[in-house]
């Protein structure tokens, strides 16, 4: 029983530590997270080499200031579509920006800025997946949650590696 309460325990801890990425019409709202405690020229370091180890295709570190930057980058296989018993797998361009603030945290913000299909851009965007009151599409419930996934995966990857 004793067992049982602690493992318990650290699900409930671990479940509280994980950053709840959440697509809304206007796109994913920002996270806040601890900042290691890191000099940001470290952090900057550190941003730039996740930067290269995740984004193997390319990729872009951009608007640098004392306390913020951006990058810049293409996933593949961002989310996915299913049609009639068809599968459709599409690529995003996005932008994570991370903004160090002085009380020892620092905010993600992660954008799709471009859809592709098959490499061919699409007029899509993530507010298309809403109607007007802001709940989801019918036919975009698989893919807002393919791309939240995605987007969760490239916050946690990137906020994992710096803090090491």
């Amino acid at each position: 029983m004793k067992q049982l309460t602690i493992f318990f325990f650290l699900l409930c801890a671990s479940l509280k530590a994980q950053p709840v990425v959440e697509l809304q019409p206007q796109g994913f709202l920002p996270l806040t997270f601890e900042t290691p405690a890191k000099p940001f020229d470290k952090l900057l370091e550190a941003s730039r080499s996740w930067a290269a180890f995740y984004n193997k295709k390319g990729y872009d570190v951009f608007d640098v200031t004392e306390n913020s930057l951006s990058i810049s980058a293409r996933k593949d296989y961002a989310y996915i579509d299913r049609n009639i018993g068809v599968t459709y797998d599409y690529n995003i361009t996005y932008t994570l920006k991370a903004v160090f603030q002085k009380d020892h945290t620092y905010t993600l913000t992660f954008v799709v800025n471009e859809i592709y299909a098959n490499e061919v851009l699409t007029k899509t965007t993530v507010a298309d997946f809403f109607l007007p009151d802001g709940s989801v599409k019918r036919d975009f419930e698989e893919d807002k949650e393919s791309l939240e996934k995605t987007a969760e995966r490239i916050i946690k990857s990137y906020s994992n590696f710096i803090a090491r």
